[in-house]
């Protein structure tokens, strides 16, 4: 699927990824990533999608910086969020050494595995030493289009095998938790917890 389809998707269904995701609770992931942070520091949210995270995250005093690569995303972004908000395509981020966290909640899984290893490595350059990231995945092993959209899924034994072919990062916490969602009783998620060396 190209990323100029994935994009459309995102630009013509951004009111409703907002109603469906801006009111979820994710306190408990939250407080995994936030043992790696104090108030003020600076966060990355890359593709931050209805705003629900760098919501949170500016209402717990971090300084947050807000990317997504739909347009529609963006313009509702800069109406919600008080905040930086920009349109990047986190290909193409080119920060250094400026973040202390980076939130990559369920982007990384529209991604082909090597384009992966590509983006974790710029995550890294994003980084400053010691800085955490927290990246999620729809649980399994399957590479396929689901209504609409590529989905790369990852279990356990998937995700240590990709971190396998990176040097930069410690996987500091690797848990499973079923979807916050009550229309999605059985879809499970991988959630992980990376420290830059």
């Amino acid at each position: 699927m190209s990323k100029q389809m994935m994009k459309q998707y995102y630009n013509t269904h951004a009111m409703d990824l907002y109603k469906n995701t801006f009111g979820i609770d994710l306190g408990g992931i939250y407080s995994v990533f936030e043992k790696h942070l104090k108030p003020g520091d600076k966060i990355l949210d890359v593709g931050f999608g209805s705003g629900r995270d760098s919501h949170y995250f500016n209402d717990q005093k971090y300084e947050v910086v807000s990317i997504d690569f739909a347009k529609e995303v963006v313009d509702r972004g800069k109406i919600l969020l008080n905040n930086e908000v920009l349109q990047v395509d986190v290909m193409n981020i080119k920060y250094e050494n400026e973040f202390d966290g980076i939130w990559a909640s369920a982007i990384l899984l529209h991604f082909h595995t090597e384009e992966i290893i590509e983006i974790v490595s710029k995550f890294n350059k994003a980084l400053k030493p010691g800085g955490a990231l927290y990246m999620s995945f729809k649980y399994g092993t399957d590479e396929k289009l689901r209504h609409g959209r590529f989905f790369n899924d990852f279990d356990e034994l998937k995700f240590t095998d990709l971190m396998g072919k990176q040097n930069d990062f410690e996987v500091e916490t690797l848990w499973k938790t079923q979807d916050a969602r009550e229309s999605h009783p059985h879809q499970y998620w991988l959630n992980a917890v990376l420290i830059k060396k």
